[in-house]
């Protein structure tokens, strides 16, 4: 075929092909041959302009009638019918199994190595960042290597610690003295022949010398004060006297400090610490012998590293300069702890008023108010402390999640302590080792949990949990995101009478199932559960079928997690009766060198270690639903509860000056919500559902508690972020409902000026509203699935 420049004849040709006007284009007939007119009249530049006319009406037209077909297409569409059979959902991977938690709970009974953990915590004082505490941790961690876990994280952080070291001849002191300095009298340090070289001391006190009149200023509560000023009584320039006992003693120092005081010398009375019989106590008894001493940090700022507030404490940040000068929370007054028998001492010679009926204790002398003694005598207290940068060690052993890796349920347990330590902090090293030697077993044995588990062992929580809280800070983005559950093991079995705990109210229901999978320790209602028996030993007034659940008090390793991050908490215990000894803190010995593994083993725990396995079967059921409930177990119905409690609050504190319509109307629309959405958890199919819808409900379920975080931290309390609760200004022992807002309004008693109570107020009710739509949206999940 003849070829004309690059084209060959009779090939199809494009624009993009041609370099002139001119193409030869040669056309096949196979019926007629085209006359030469028409090839005529479609050539030269004319003939192309006709073709192109052509060929643009050709395309147009086609659009037009592809326009109708597609049109009457549409008209006559008929939708195909649904199909009737239901869409296929595959049933949830994992879910609580009863089974396991048998298989878990039969395993949880090995006295011996109950036994040989508390021997080994119990053999040296265990002082934070010193020689015994860190060959506890290296122990442990080395004998954690060879469990079946998927993590063990041991970490650092440099943190300020309070010490007592003797410093001679300027070694804490606390004597009687004439006017012309000559001592007459000094109080004991020496407080067991057994450690005659340990001083006790209260933590993070200043380190100073001071000289003054004694005022006896009973629990050292605001009322205590108000009493004493009401008595005519000068607190101003005066060292008081403060028993243990009612809040916490940082709060009695803090109340000192305002008051004017010089110094705080604190004391365990007999009355409450031995039954008001000097006779029967320890080692006879387990009350408090009048040599012992009592050990307590004063610090009331807990916010972690007194250096570093707001960020953790590892290796490499800034901390603060001067640490006697910007010791966060710490007092400006000194501290020291004496005996009772020191402390009658002290009383005996005391003049100036009677004290009130209900300040008498059991010393045996006249309680007198003062200020000062017969023959005006002066206290002269020396406080001697070192304030050092030491290296604390966290231990965390981690168990992953087989199908929710990015959910925790962490289980703690603090390391340190200041004595021997038999219940604290022994007690509970015991029950998180069981837990984690038998959760890795069965991991490894085929059993694996839903979501991931955290065992993690604290430093430095007698400091005001500062291991704890280094840790959520460091941790805060990872587990603020995922963190189901805090469980904390501190003094699990500090008595004999009933089981006991402290909790956030969504974790309620699960404490009270956990409590009914164990059978009750006395033998003479071996027939109840646990659940049973504690109803009848420790019921709750307002709810009679159910037993009473305390709030969380504010200085444990739960405290950071709760109030600080939102993370649902709870510790549980054995306990003495509290409603017999009221004014009794903790058990006799906590705190002293007389909390030995003898005291847990003759008067806590006497039967063989049963309510340690108790506490950790109950522990473990509740660990076990937490990671592998294909829903999350929380109550929802109980944060209905506390907003109720906390409206109730509101309209005692009211005043005409703010109004709280907006807030009570989003409480009663979230109680609303709340009630609709316990009952569909309850009647839940779960056959209904699957793996995504579950997480998007468990997504919102977490997300709740967390509405309720303020990043900024309540006014004038930035260590905690829980709108909803915290505890107490005046009492870490205690909680306040609605922090916020009582802050507001005690503020506008003072300055006449409501708005911060109108602050507080709008903040809450917004976070309340949002929370409603939390619990909206996943109301709207499960209606989706009927």
């Amino acid at each position: 075929m003849p070829s004309k420049g690059k084209y060959v004849a009779g090939r199809q040709v494009s624009r993009w092909d041609a370099e002139s006007d001119i193409v030869d284009i040669q056309y096949r007939h196979f019926d007629k041959t085209a006359s030469s007119g028409l090839a005529d009249f479609f050539s030269g530049k004319k003939g192309n302009a006709l073709k192109v006319l052509l060929l643009v009406v050709f395309f147009f037209t086609g659009l037009i009638i592809g326009y109708i077909i597609r049109r009457n297409i549409h008209e006559k569409y008929i939708a195909p019918k649904p199909d009737p059979s239901p869409v296929p959902v595959s049933p949830i991977y994992q879910d609580y199994d009863p089974a396991i938690r048998k298989l878990l709970q039969d395993d949880l009974q090995d006295v011996v190595n109950i036994d040989d953990h508390i021997k080994t915590w119990t053999e040296s004082i265990g002082l934070s960042a010193v020689g015994s505490t860190l060959k506890v941790v290296m122990g442990t961690h080395d004998m954690w290597q060879y469990f079946p876990l998927d993590g063990l994280t041991w970490t650092n952080y440099s943190v300020l610690l309070s010490y007592p070291f003797l410093q001679s001849p300027n070694r804490t002191s606390i004597t009687l003295q004439q006017r012309n300095g000559t001592v007459l009298w000094n109080a004991n340090f020496s407080f067991s022949s057994e450690h005659p070289e340990q001083m006790p001391f209260n933590a993070y006190s200043p380190e100073a010398s001071v000289k003054g009149k004694l005022v006896f200023a009973n629990f050292g509560r605001k009322t205590d004060f108000s009493t004493l000023d009401k008595l005519n009584v000068s607190v101003n320039n005066s060292i008081l006297l403060i028993k243990y006992g009612k809040i916490h003693p940082a709060n009695k120092v803090k109340h000192a400090e305002e008051s004017g005081a010089l110094g705080v010398v604190l004391y365990p009375d007999p009355l409450d610490y031995a039954n008001n019989n000097t006779e029967a106590v320890y080692p006879s008894t387990w009350w408090l012998p009048g040599w012992a001493i009592h050990s307590h940090h004063v610090r009331y700022t807990l916010m972690g590293d007194p250096q570093s507030p707001g960020y953790p404490s590892l290796d490499g940040v800034y901390h603060q300069p001067y640490p006697k000068e910007n010791c966060l929370g710490c007092p400006r007054i000194p501290v020291q702890s004496v005996s009772y028998n020191d402390a009658r001492t002290l009383v005996r010679s005391m003049v100036g008023s009677s004290v009130p009926d209900d300040w008498i204790g059991g010393l045996g002398v006249s309680y007198k108010t003062g200020p000062g003694h017969s023959n005006d005598r002066l206290v002269n207290m020396t406080v001697i402390r070192n304030l050092v940068q030491r290296k604390i060690s966290n231990l965390v052993a981690e168990i992953k999640g087989k199908y929710e890796e990015d959910r925790y349920i962490i289980i703690g347990a603090h390391i340190d302590s200041w004595n021997r330590g038999g219940v604290d902090s022994a007690s509970g090293y015991a029950v998180l080792w069981e837990l984690l030697r038998t959760f890795s077993f069965h991991t490894k044995k085929g059993y694996r949990p839903r979501r991931t588990l955290k065992f993690a062992l604290w430093d430095a929580s007698k400091y005001g949990h500062v291991g704890s809280f280094e840790w959520v800070q460091e941790m805060e983005k990872e587990i603020g995101l995922g963190a189901i559950a805090y469980i904390n093991l501190d003094t699990v079995v500090r008595g004999n009478y009933t089981f006991f705990a402290e909790s956030s109210p969504l974790l309620f229901d699960v404490i009270h199932k956990a409590a009914s999978t164990v059978k009750c320790s006395d033998p003479d209602y071996q027939d109840m559960s646990v659940l049973e028996r504690w109803n009848q030993t420790y019921r709750d007034p307002e709810n009679p079928l159910q037993p009473k659940i305390e709030a969380l008090q504010g200085d444990s390793d739960h405290s950071p997690f709760y109030y600080y991050l939102g993370v649902p908490s709870f510790s549980p215990a054995y306990m003495y009766n509290p409603k017999k000894y009221p004014n009794l803190p903790n058990y006799p010995a906590y705190n002293t060198l007389e909390d030995t593994k003898d005291y847990l083993t003759n008067f806590t725990d006497r039967n063989n270690y049963t309510l340690h396995i108790k506490v950790t079967q109950i522990v473990a059921d509740a660990i076990l639903r937490l990671s592998d409930s294909a829903v999350i177990p929380y109550s929802i119905q109980n944060i209905a509860d506390m907003l109720a409690n906390g409206k109730n609050i509101v309209k005692l504190l009211n005043s005409s000056h703010v109004s709280s319509d907006f807030l009570f109307s989003e409480i009663d629309n979230f109680s609303k919500h709340a009630r609709l959405l316990q009952t569909e958890l309850t009647h839940l199919d779960k056959d209904k559902l699957n793996e995504e819808v579950l997480y998007e409900i468990n997504d919102k379920l977490i997300q709740l508690p967390r509405i309720f975080i303020v990043s900024a931290g309540l006014p004038n309390f930035t260590q905690y972020r829980n709108m909803l609760i915290a505890p107490h200004p005046e009492n870490l022992y205690q909680t306040q409902v609605f922090p916020g807002i009582v802050w507001g309004y005690n503020n506008g008693q003072l300055s006449g000026d409501w708005s911060d109570m109108q602050i507080q107020q709008s903040s809450l009710a917004v976070a309340i509203r949002q929370a409603s739509r939390n619990l909206q949206s996943i109301l709207t999940v499960l209606h989706s699935l009927q």
